[in-house]
């Protein structure tokens, strides 16, 4: 036998607690019953008092308690095999790596930005295959479709801007790196979920869209800066900022949100483009629009439980408290005869 949750067995303690407070309260009762009356008389007094059957009553507490931990911890028993399951969508998360990303409009910054709203999607994930290509000048597959989420958050945490040696931003290469990710059978399950500022110093996009066109692959953008823009800050290797990124001329780079060319390929590919929020609330839409689209069945799991059998434990627990309500403390007096 083991029990789910053996941190509840600590309450054993309580019923010695309780234990000492009726040896407690028995001595306090003679005490004051002898200060009250001589012995005699207190017997006389007390003659239709069962102290056994009181005892008896206290015996039934403190075995309904003892059951009622033991239910609190669920102990369980024997094996149940259960075949499990899953069905979902093919997600691949496309996360802008390039130097843009340091940007802080939205706060703490943009990158920072984008690994939460790729982890908060992992609260809304039942079943769908989920993978990471980061990119800059290039594409990586930072983590292949997997259905293991702890696996996959360990990648999330892992991405950092500059981690790929390709310095720009090259969403074409970004798109091609993903659809490889991808089996290669052209089914409607596929989805790609960009999170980019938007800005493409590289440019040809049209024939990276075209391949996830014909791959039958959505692509959903969220769009993560503002309009306004801000400066690229350097940091030093204590973190503070020593600078911001200048261009040739010598003036400090302002990088903004390009929104245009995020709902470009979100709209050709037949997906949704959402700017980036505080609330978050984006994340909900697009997961939902993902769940119109047709189920692929993954591979099926064998799981082994243990069987559950708490019931027995609270059903005689809440029996012995009903018999003790219902038990009288007194004794049955003998009917006196003139």
């Amino acid at each position: 036998m083991q029990f789910l949750y053996p941190e509840w067995l600590n309450g054993f303690w309580l019923l010695i607690a309780v234990l000492v407070f009726f040896v407690w309260t028995a001595r306090r009762k003679q005490k004051l019953l002898s200060q009250f009356a001589d012995s005699e008389t207190a017997q006389f007094l007390t003659r239709s008092h069962s102290r056994g059957k009181e005892r008896f009553k206290q015996g039934l507490v403190l075995m309904a308690l003892s059951l009622l931990v033991l239910t609190l911890a669920q102990p369980q028993w024997g094996e149940i095999k259960k075949e499990i399951k899953r069905q979902g969508v093919e997600i691949i998360f496309l996360v802008d790596t390039s130097l843009s990303m340091l940007a802080e409009d939205v706060p703490p910054s943009r990158i920072e930005k984008a690994k939460l709203e790729l982890k908060s999607f992992l609260r809304s994930l039942k079943g769908d295959r989920i993978g990471i290509v980061t990119f800059a000048g290039s594409g990586f597959i930072q983590s292949p479709l997997t259905l293991d989420y702890d696996a996959f958050l360990l990648f999330a945490n892992s991405i950092r801007v500059g981690y790929i040696p390709d310095a720009g931003t090259s969403l074409s290469e970004a798109i091609r790196s993903a659809i490889k990710a991808f089996p290669e059978s052209k089914q409607k399950n596929h989805v790609m979920i960009l999170l980019s500022d938007g800005e493409d110093l590289e440019g040809n996009t049209d024939a990276a869209i075209t391949m996830a066109q014909e791959a039958n692959i959505r692509i959903y953008a969220i769009g993560i800066g503002t309009q306004d823009g801000a400066p690229i800050p350097l940091r030093s290797e204590n973190k503070k900022i020593s600078g911001y990124k200048k261009d040739r001329s010598g003036e400090v780079v302002i990088t903004k949100l390009n929104e245009d060319l995020l709902k470009q390929i979100s709209d050709k590919t037949g997906g949704l483009y959402i700017q980036a929020s505080p609330s978050g609330r984006e994340i909900d839409w697009i997961y939902q629009h993902t769940q119109n689209l047709e189920k692929k069945e993954f591979k099926q799991r064998l799981v082994v439980e243990r069987e559950n059998h708490y019931q027995f434990f609270l059903a005689f627990a809440v029996f012995l408290l009903l018999l003790e309500m219902l038990m009288n403390p007194t004794k049955q007096m003998e009917k006196s005869h003139v």
